[in-house]
């Protein structure tokens, strides 16, 4: 009999409820739509062109895994290339069954069948995960830049957001919550300094630290740019590239490509299986506002995802059941130290 403990029917009920959110933001878009003049619009796409941009998709994230190596070497272990490629692969499998679960699961496999401490792999990849917070946000930064006025009609269109950020820091409740953060990490420091828990987790901070010296101090750090670059790049194309599979989005042009494919990071970045859901509203309102009707919005967002997404389940497979193959020699295996 298999034994329930409450962290399980936790871990249960926030996946259920995370793409309950998903189906729910899918239903209030789809529900008054025609789903047969829906389909007539999907099926005049050109699917080859789509499958075309699949190919960057793959790249961007071999490239995001050839980036990853370069945090991990930093410390130095040094695993086969392959084994860092497939986890980044797997990931994405893993992410639609479980929201974020694949960036736990890729730092775990990689510590499993590499013997690198666990400890090691989340650090690179939360300096890998930064790097892509950052560029994004430059993204999200430069699109405004270059197209103001498609923001500001954004926010009119969507007032809720404008709402929702000023309820969030006009709320009492988020200050409280800082204080008593604040106030606990004085009471453990002053009271508690000596303790066996203390001790623990003050040893993490300076090995932590450490790393980070190591990894602030690689050598590749213009690989790392390049790396970066090239990713978004592909990520940009992955998703540019459909426009040109419907007449209605092939005449709007890179920057307005550029905006909806910034406006998707934000969709994505909501804890919510593949981005199902939030992914949709970014792309159908944005489209919405660049003139593109709202059947064919439906339509453009219903068919890139679910391609996308079979896409991104396939490669990421391929990589769980990949990563037991990888040849592994003995000395990858003992992952010595480099002096």
């Amino acid at each position: 009999m298999v034994k329930i403990t409450t962290a399980s029917l936790k871990s249960l009920l926030k996946t259920v409820l995370s793409l309950l959110l998903g189906l729910f933001i899918m239903w209030a878009m789809y529900r008054n739509t025609d789903m047969g003049e829906l389909w007539a619009i999907t099926k005049s796409a050109n699917f080859w062109i789509i499958a075309f941009s699949l190919i960057f998709g793959l790249i961007g994230n071999v490239l995001r895994g050839l980036r990853w190596e370069l945090f991990v070497q930093s410390l130095g272990f040094h695993p086969p290339r392959a084994s860092l490629v497939y986890a980044t692969l797997g990931n994405y499998a893993v992410n639609f069954l479980l929201p974020r679960a694949g960036d736990v699961w890729r730092c775990g496999v990689v510590s499993k069948y590499d013997r690198i401490p666990l400890s090691k792999t989340l650090e690179t990849f939360l300096v890998d995960k930064a790097v892509d917070i950052v560029f994004g946000l430059t993204v999200i930064l430069l699109s405004v830049v270059l197209y103001i006025d498609f923001f500001v009609s954004y926010f009119q269109n969507n007032p809720q957001f404008a709402e929702k950020m000023n309820g969030l820091f006009s709320s009492v409740w988020i200050y409280l919550i800082l204080a008593a953060m604040l106030l606990a990490v004085i009471v453990m420091r002053t009271f508690f300094r000596h303790t066996w828990l203390m001790i623990k987790i003050k040893h993490f901070f300076v090995t932590l630290r450490y790393d980070f010296r190591l990894i602030s101090g690689m050598k590749e750090k213009k690989k790392i740019i390049i790396y970066t670059i090239l990713l978004w790049f592909c990520f940009y194309l992955y998703f540019y590239i459909c426009f040109y599979a419907f007449d209605f989005t092939s005449d709007l042009g890179p920057l307005a490509g550029l905006i909806v494919f910034a406006m998707t990071n934000i969709g994505i970045s909501v804890p919510v299986q593949g981005g199902i859901g939030p992914w949709h509203f970014m792309v159908i309102s944005s489209l919405l506002i660049l003139g593109v009707a709202e059947n064919e919005a439906l339509a453009f967002a219903g068919a890139v995802f679910t391609i996308q997404s079979v896409w991104q389940i396939l490669y990421g497979l391929f990589g769980v059941f990949a990563m037991p193959h990888v040849k592994r020699e003995a000395k990858e295996m003992n992952n010595e130290k480099t002096k």
